[in-house]
């Protein structure tokens, strides 16, 4: 690697990196400074020998294996489920008139309240955990997706329609390429909505393996040191996906569909 493509790297890291950093530091400060009590609050360095202790024994590792094959399944359904729900209830009016106020209204309610009625359909276990995680994605999808063909340009629309174009034809060569860059912003939306509901959904779901049950766990035994490391590797997942998977994506489709402050 050059000189000049080192340089480049160090500076986007630093550019990055400086908040985070930063945060750390105080979190160092606060602890070696004696301003908070170390069971309520351990230092940098306990919680790093926490984490690779627990990275050791293989127990995290399986833990967040589990989550994050939890998380991707659920992701998944939830936002093909919501794409193809937000494409039918955007091209009908009557679809919309019926189906669009019910959504609206599921959005309004936390996904986790639906959990003792997804435990009771299927159980104590990871399905129940998986069927609520793609709940808490399909919700903000649908309504990403009914959105963004909203904002579809009406002389485009006129356009296609008076080139011939009807029904399943004209969502497929019209509609859903030109709502695919505002279906970008619905995917980091629902990931983020996907998070939240299935920490929270293995947080209850004490049985079923995962990130959550060990934050749980952590309550439980009062091991402040195993909770704030759990947090730590949710976060990093967090920048990680960010960064390697949505910020490229984004920028990926702003260069093809030519939108402007593409970078």
């Amino acid at each position: 690697m050059s000189a000049g493509r080192l340089k480049s790297v160090g500076l986007d890291i630093v550019r990055k990196g400086w908040f985070l950093a930063l945060v750390i530091f105080l979190w160092w400060l606060v602890t070696a400074a004696g301003w908070a009590d170390p069971y309520k609050l351990p230092s940098p360095g306990d919680v790093l020998s926490t984490l690779g202790n627990l990275f050791t024994e293989r127990a995290l590792l399986d833990d967040l294996g589990a989550t994050l094959l939890r998380l991707v399944e659920g992701w998944a359904i939830g936002v093909t489920a919501g794409v193809l729900l937000g494409l039918i209830t955007g091209g009908s009016r009557f679809l919309e008139d019926g189906i669009r106020p019910v959504i609206a209204g599921l959005q309004a309610v936390p996904t986790i309240a639906f959990l003792p009625l997804a435990i009771l359909w299927f159980g104590f276990n990871g399905t129940a955990v998986l069927v609520i995680t793609a709940f808490g994605t399909f919700k903000p999808m649908a309504i990403s997706t009914y959105s963004a063909m909203h904002q579809v340009s009406p002389t485009l629309m006129m356009a296609g329609r008076a080139m011939g174009a009807r029904g399943l034809f004209l969502q497929r060569t019209l509609v859903f390429p030109a709502i695919v860059p505002n279906l970008v912003t619905g995917l980091k939306l629902s990931w983020s909505f996907a998070w939240r509901a299935l920490m929270a959904a293995e947080i209850v779901v004490t049985g079923a393996q995962g990130l959550g049950g060990v934050l749980e766990l952590g309550r439980e035994i009062g091991a402040i040191d195993v909770v704030i490391a759990v947090i730590l590797v949710i976060l990093v997942v967090g920048i990680v996906t960010e960064q390697l998977f949505f910020t490229r994506l984004e920028r990926w489709v702003n260069r093809r569909w030519g939108l402007t402050g593409a970078r």
